[in-house]
């Protein structure tokens, strides 16, 4: 196995807790401006410190007019499309229906791979999204009050939209790493891209005079550059890599740990309790993103030592 695939799954497994520290970054960014003037500061912000990174190892890259395509599918749907359907679906429907429905991800992702990228479903990848997803709903149920489903037609529509932008950005970041192309420049273009469509959006629905309504504190200043630098540029710099080495259906499996991660934000910084059942969760969880992870030639080297 070269170097960079021993290392994708540490390092994969940093991008899950980034991104569920992150939920508790913006849930504390919200409080001080709107879901999507949140999205349309941090992505462009994020795009800015990747493409210096570009700068500085590649130069002024430039792609191919078939790669720019890609660029801007990407960033329109993983990214401008996915934070506005984001985040109206987490604002009109409930917390509960929108973390099952975000836990099909993996699911959808080998589904739709196995169709359009020629990624295998294999018994193992069906096993471990199996154990995933029991993991997520037993985490999800522990911390929701009773009779907290509740079904929301335009919220749980828009959530589901939300998962499927992201898991169409994801195959199609697994269809332009085909091609001679940096994941570094991959992740800085689509999330410029991402940024200035979001903020387009922004200006064209609200006006120049939304930007007026930014009044952060030093604290917050602080959180959004975390959030920005670090979950946003530096995780989707790392989820993007696992995207190539990996495959778009065994890097989705890891996923299911972001409902922990957001557990153990919870934990340290809102001094939530962990009970019985969360460990239970993340044991299953756990197991399940070991067993869709093992590649299939290693799948088929262990059960040939078993016989």
């Amino acid at each position: 196995m070269p170097t960079g695939k021993k290392l994708i799954y540490p390092i994969l497994l940093s991008v899950v807790l980034l991104w569920g520290l992150n939920v508790v970054m913006i849930k504390f960014l919200t409080q001080q401006m709107s879901p999507i003037l949140v999205a349309a500061v941090r992505m462009p912000l994020a795009g800015i410190v990747l493409l210096l990174f570009v700068f500085k190892k590649y130069g002024l890259y430039n792609p191919s007019k078939k790669q720019w395509g890609l660029l801007f599918c990407i960033g329109l749907i993983s990214v401008c499309l996915h934070q506005l359907l984001l985040g109206y679906g987490v604002s009109v429907t409930s917390s509960t229906n929108a973390s099952l429905i975000l836990a099909l991800n993996p699911l959808t992702t080998a589904l739709l791979a196995s169709i359009f990228v020629q990624e295998k479903f294999t018994r193992n990848l069906g096993l471990g999204i199996l154990l995933g997803f029991a993991g997520v709903v037993l985490v999800v149920f522990s911390k929701s009050p009773e009779g907290a489903i509740q079904f929301s037609l335009i919220g749980d529509v828009a959530m589901v939209l939300a998962m499927l932008t992201y898991v169409i950005g994801g195959l199609l970041i697994k269809k332009l790493l085909e091609n001679p192309i940096p994941t570094l420049v991959v992740t800085a273009y689509s999330t410029l891209i991402g940024g200035l469509l979001l903020n387009l959006g922004t200006l064209v629905s609200f006006g120049p005079a939304v930007y007026g309504q930014i009044h952060l504190s030093s604290t917050a200043i602080l959180v959004l550059l975390i959030s920005a630098w670090g979950a946003t540029a530096l995780g989707t710099l790392g989820w993007n890599d696992g995207i190539k080495q990996l495959g778009a259906n065994r890097t989705a499996m890891f996923l299911n740990g972001m409902p922990f991660a957001s557990m153990f934000g919870g934990f340290v910084f809102l001094n939530e309790k962990i009970a019985w059942i969360h460990i239970l969760a993340l044991i299953l969880t756990t197991l399940g993103i070991v067993i869709g992870s093992i590649p299939k030639k290693k799948v088929i080297l262990l059960e040939s030592c078993k016989q």
